[in-house]
């Protein structure tokens, strides 16, 4: 047995093997040929005298993706040889096999064909016929890694996926039980309403996520591996979107019942704001919109630093939902007499005096209809306005019909420290 080889094995842009051809033939002649036809073409190639050999190499070397062999060799034939070649590899580090003969008779073309050999050559055959087939057979084997390869993330994703959907039939229930014991007068009359609203928005990522597994389990022999990637990536979206609504609403019903906890502490606003500047750019990549930070002061603050986070995440992400795309929505900080104020300007529809203090209401938007135009449980604003209660602070909205919105919290000076940390 002997190697030369010509080109890196690493594989390429797109993850797939480069060629790497076996060429088994007990004619030393024959094989060396072949192999030195193709490595003066850049084709990475070595061979093995015969199956045993052949057999060896594939076990040590998942790189190889094709491999040709002689049918007529003492010992182990091409066609037991091919056998087991495709047996070793599996689909992960698949092969395809190529088999040459100088005798060739239907018997032998019709094993070749059980076995699901790639070509059938007849000895003489013209090296470059062989090398573009062996081309042929090598994108065969690579297709088949790549469809693996979408196979095995799908199957990652899927299963996030279903637990998220077994966390959400366990976490329904306890908030409906959550909500049912709220006290508070404005919550009973928008309940149902607000549930109807709740399933829809956690249904809605159901669809692709039940849909395309079913898909993928029932026709994953007829799917590429883009289609299958595709699929994966919008089941995992779906995945992130329950995720993010049922951790929304748990943290809405949280507040409800005071559960959650705020404790003080000194704190960089401006460090604040680029947290959540980061943390909401993929969320407004989606939408090809822009965050402008604007720090006009820098004075420190004395106040939940995590809270004061996820309520500016909060105003953001409603600011991007109702914003249209490619805008830019403006992040900024400025002294407010003693205290100091954090805006939230977007570019979108703008609401009336009424459409505002709708807004402001706990279960509601302006359109609650299922078919509304902007998506979202409703508890945005809400949610920003008891954090904002909780931590001293108070937000007012400003706002006109056709010239957008800007919510800010102003913190008084209890919330103010008068030396930087």
């Amino acid at each position: 047995m002997d190697e030369t080889a010509s080109t890196a094995i690493d594989p390429d842009a797109d993850g797939n093997p480069r060629p790497h051809i076996l060429v088994v033939d007990d004619e030393p002649i024959i094989r060396e040929e072949i192999v030195e036809y193709l490595q003066l073409r850049g084709v990475r190639a070595r061979s093995a005298a015969n199956g045993h050999d052949a057999l060896a190499c594939l076990k040590a070397d998942p790189s190889i993706t094709v491999v040709l062999s002689d049918i007529r060799m003492p010992d182990m034939d091409g066609l037991t040889l091919a056998a087991s070649a495709i047996a070793i590899a599996g689909e992960e580090h698949a092969i395809e096999v190529a088999l040459l003969t100088g005798h060739a008779t239907v018997e032998d073309a019709a094993a070749a064909a059980r076995l699901r050999a790639i070509d059938f050559l007849e000895k003489p055959a013209a090296l470059a016929d062989i090398k573009t087939a062996l081309m042929r057979a090598h994108l065969s084997a690579a297709a088949r890694r790549s469809s693996w390869r979408g196979v095995q993330a799908f199957a990652a994703e899927r299963t996030k996926a279903q637990r998220a959907i077994d966390s959400l039939v366990s976490d329904r229930d306890q908030l409906r039980q959550q909500l049912l014991r709220s006290t508070e007068p404005h919550v009973n009359p928008r309940r149902d309403t607000f549930m109807a609203v709740m399933n829809h928005e956690l249904r809605t990522p159901l669809v692709p996520i039940i849909g395309l597994a079913e898909l993928i389990e029932v026709a994953s022999g007829t799917l590429s591996a883009k289609q299958i990637t595709e699929y994966a990536r919008e089941i995992r979206l779906g995945g992130q979107r329950l995720e993010r609504a049922l951790s929304r609403i748990t943290e809405f019903a949280n507040l409800v019942s005071g559960d959650t906890p705020f404790n003080r502490a000194p704190c960089r606003p401006d460090r604040a704001m680029q947290s959540v500047g980061r943390l909401s750019a993929a969320r407004l990549s989606e939408r090809r919109q822009t965050l402008r930070v604007d720090v006009l002061t820098q004075r420190a603050l004395f106040t939940s630093s995590d809270r004061l986070q996820r309520l500016l995440d909060e105003l953001i992400d409603n600011a991007s939902r109702f914003s249209p795309e490619a805008s830019t929505i403006v992040l900024s900080l400025r002294d407010d007499g003693d205290g100091v104020a954090f805006s939230v300007s977007d570019s979108g529809p703008g609401m009336t005096k009424a459409e505002t203090d709708l807004a402001m209401n706990a279960f509601h938007q302006i359109d609650m209809s299922l078919a509304r135009r902007f998506d979202g449980l409703g508890i945005g604003l809400p949610m920003a306005m008891r954090i904002a209660q909780r931590i001293g602070g108070r937000l007012e909205i400003e706002s006109e019909p056709g010239t957008g919105t800007t919510v800010t919290l102003r913190l008084d000076a209890d919330s103010v420290l008068i030396n930087t940390p």
